[in-house]
């Protein structure tokens, strides 16, 4: 099923296009990086204050307040250049479990977030104290931490594996 649609995006007008423009593939791909290098470095800064890790200058309210807006449009940029580079190859993409799992993990990890960004502004005194924090702050930057580096791996182990499901 995947592989039909696939093809069928390849064969498209718009898809050849963007096939045969040299330039757009290492285009995207470095806005790719960029973009995703932002969405870490901000999860991690969050993350690694949550575990206790890193300055006390400011609170996790203030951190999250004022990081997470880079994340989100880190990650509006990746699903942009993301949905560039599919519709350049789809059947890399949609051929490989690596690609879905990876979407997957995408969706999942966004949702995450948002639930984190939605609890600190509801409750930042809880979560600003180390002494009140919830057991789940620990839980969502250790998630956030592995699920986000399981992204970049995916992404990078699908142009090395797509082959093997022709």
């Amino acid at each position: 099923m995947f592989r039909a649609t696939a093809e069928q995006i390849a064969n498209s007008e718009l898809s050849r296009t963007l096939q045969d423009a040299l330039w757009v593939v290492p285009v995207s791909q470095s806005i790719h990086i960029i973009a995703l290098s932002v969405l870490f470095a901000t999860m991690l800064m969050i993350s690694l204050r949550l575990l206790g890790v890193g300055s006390a200058g400011r609170s996790v309210s203030q951190l999250a307040n004022s990081s997470l807006p880079w994340m989100w449009r880190a990650l509006v940029v990746l699903l942009l250049t993301g949905l560039l580079q599919t519709l350049i190859e789809p059947v890399r993409q949609f051929i490989t479990p690596i690609f879905w799992i990876k979407m997957l993990l995408v969706a999942v990890l966004a949702l995450l977030t948002r639930w984190f960004s939605s609890t600190v502004r509801a409750n930042a005194a809880v979560w600003d104290s180390p002494a009140t924090r919830p057991a789940q702050a620990r839980v969502f930057a250790i998630a956030s931490i592995i699920g986000w580096s399981t992204v970049i791996v995916f992404g990078r182990f699908i142009g090395y594996v797509w082959a093997y499901y022709l």
